[in-house]
């Protein structure tokens, strides 16, 4: 009885939880650089037409047989990246994936294979390796013509043994900008004092003082907030000094003119006035 209930239970996790079947091929890159890492192995990429007559040959005669698969489960991580006729049916992502990946290896021609590290760099060209297309085409046919499972996995074997998984790389953080020191604000250069003019008259909100004259008025000074109080003071000083000397000096200018004619007329003459008028000579007699 709890044989067949742990039975029962492997059951039930295994149909929940199914385990990654040996040679599922990844589509998406990212997924298959992960895998490489983890497990340590380089990443067969096949490019691929499945709808070829030659791709259809190769999946047939080696990429679905059992020799390869179980050769590829221990090694490799498999990867495909197919063009079909139909690719518009293929989703967006996948067909940005793939033509990128095919310009960045410089595939030109299908079917073709490759060996990348996890870090996504080229470890073998096969086509290269061999020496170029027509070398590498005439020895795939003669992989094709006997076994080819087990002649195509020795001659990958070759190139896998010099594999040596790569270092991951360091993702370098983003540097943060040092803070520029900032230079000492500048204080504001102080206004010159304005003079405020006596005759305006302030607004209804603007504080005033009362200054009282030399006439002896108090008119309403307005109060320049941005001025100075003193330079203010000192100007109308200087104001009201030059206005007194000018006055005492008109004042003696009309005493002397008041002296003159006093003394003219004590003398009992007045002085004469000249005349605009110019007199003619008078005309001689014949």
């Amino acid at each position: 009885m709890k044989a067949l209930f742990a039975l029962c239970c492997f059951l039930t996790v295994a149909m929940l939880c199914p385990a990654l079947t040996a040679g599922e091929w990844f589509t998406d890159f990212e997924k298959a650089k992960a895998e490489s890492a983890k497990t340590g192995r380089p990443i067969y990429i096949l490019f691929t037409n499945p709808d070829a007559a030659v791709s259809l040959s190769y999946e047939r005669n080696i990429f679905s047989q059992k020799k390869f698969l179980d050769y590829a489960d221990k090694k490799l991580v498999l990867m495909k990246v197919e063009f079909p006729v139909a690719i518009h049916r293929q989703p967006k992502g996948l067909r940005e994936q793939n033509s990128e990946l095919k310009a960045k290896f410089g595939i030109t021609v299908m079917p073709a294979a490759l060996l990348v590290d996890a870090n996504g760099d080229l470890h073998t060209n096969f086509v290269k390796a061999d020496g170029g297309m027509e070398k590498h085409r005439r020895k795939f046919n003669e992989i094709m013509d006997f076994d080819p499972p087990k002649r195509y996995t020795e001659y990958l074997d070759g190139f896998v043994k010099t594999y040596k998984a790569p270092e991951p790389k360091k993702v370098e953080e983003p540097q943060q900008p040092k803070a520029e020191a900032k230079a000492p604000a500048k204080r504001p250069a102080r206004r010159p004092a304005r003079k405020p003019d006596a005759t305006a008259k302030p607004a209804a909100d603007t504080p005033v003082i009362i200054i009282p004259d030399a006439d002896g008025g108090t008119p309403l000074i307005p109060l320049d907030p941005e001025g100075d109080f003193q330079e203010w003071l000192k100007a109308r000083s200087e104001e009201e000094a030059e206005a007194k000397a000018a006055g005492d000096a008109a004042e003696k200018q009309e005493e002397g003119k008041d002296a003159e004619k006093d003394a003219a007329k004590d003398a009992g003459s007045a002085p004469e006035e000249q005349s605009d008028k110019i007199e003619l000579p008078a005309p001689a007699k014949k």
